[in-house]
């Protein structure tokens, strides 16, 4: 159980849990940004499957830890971008940027190198340096 459950009311008839997971807060970040993403660029985004683990795969001798992975994009599969929750909240927390902002870069910079574009045009408001 992640807390109480809240008692039914009118914007709640079945009662709701008063506090969301850490996990289920970072999937609906990252649902907001793919939203974002996809209004934006559709004919872009609906080459690409998007997913959400908690922690990359590295290997034993990795110097960096990724905030995203892509693969595929062959004839026969779309490109798929995982986003990792922790690596991202951790980095978020350590730097002081907004979550939001930090899927966004990540989202924006990985889509603009798997289709060889410029992070600008993915979105034309991207600026790394926004806090």
């Amino acid at each position: 159980m992640l807390g109480p459950i809240s008692r039914p009311s009118k914007f709640a008839p079945r009662g709701l849990p008063l506090q969301r997971s850490g996990s289920a807060q970072f999937d609906e970040v990252v649902a907001i940004e793919v939203t974002r993403l996809e209004k934006r660029l559709p004919q872009v985004v609906a080459r690409v499957e998007f997913a959400i683990e908690d922690v990359p795969n590295l290997e034993l001798d990795a110097t960096e830890i990724p905030l995203t992975h892509a693969t595929g994009g062959t004839s026969h599969e779309p490109y798929r971008i995982v986003v990792f929750r922790r690596p991202i909240e951790l980095r978020a927390e350590r730097s002081g940027s907004g979550l939001s902002w930090l899927v966004r870069s990540a989202l924006v910079l990985e889509l603009a190198d798997v289709l060889a574009l410029s992070p600008e045009q993915i979105d034309p408001d991207f600026d790394t340096d926004d806090d």
